[in-house]
């Protein structure tokens, strides 16, 4: 089983370059990585006669563009998978419009900006479906419970099928995220 049906993807278009690379790579670590930690109770390997290995899947890859066609060009090439998708205040207030109507499916939108109160009124027609924030680490911690969540929704949806195997991986993921999502949120 490939968790790759979930993606992460932020519009910013200060992200050109090598702007806010350490905070880019802290979310793709925290997020994009959700291997099993060594903390994990050894027989539920040998319950599904998996190896370390197995258990070593990516998690939710995070994508950062800078652009709103590349945004459009990344919501088509993951149309398949779970998008949760961050944008800055500004490209948001066109955007988050504009994607909730050519994807009707897509409604995991986190805003993250300085100045929530300057975005305050687009966003209030969007309560239903977005989250705004102003600082980094909050932002992880929700993405990384949110995605969290999701997994344990398929996790359960695994389970109705009488696929236990794929259930726990997802199970895994999920446990992997909270627990990171707790250690930053200390």
């Amino acid at each position: 089983m490939s968790l790759q049906d979930v993606v992460v993807i932020w519009l910013d278009g200060t992200f050109e370059g090598d702007n806010y690379q350490k905070m880019k790579d802290e979310f793709n670590q925290k997020i994009g990585s959700t291997a099993a930690s060594t903390s994990s109770n050894d027989i539920d390997s040998l319950i599904c006669k998996e190896t370390k290995e197995d258990l070593i899947t990516n998690g939710a890859p995070v994508i950062t563009v800078s652009t709103s066609e590349e945004a459009f060009r990344e919501i088509e090439n993951h149309s398949e998978a779970k998008i949760f998708f961050i944008s800055s205040g500004s490209l948001g207030k066109d955007m988050v419009p504009k994607i909730v109507r050519q994807y009707p499916l897509m409604h995991s939108f986190y805003i993250f900006c300085f100045k929530m109160t300057k975005h305050a009124d687009w966003a209030l027609d969007y309560t239903n479906c977005l989250q705004m924030f102003d600082h980094p680490i909050d932002l992880l911690v929700r993405l990384m419970r949110d995605i969290s969540t999701y997994f344990i929704e398929q996790g359960k949806l695994y389970l109705e099928v009488n696929d236990p195997h794929n259930a726990l991986k997802y199970f895994k993921h999920a446990w992997n995220l909270e627990t990171r999502a707790n250690e930053k949120d200390k």
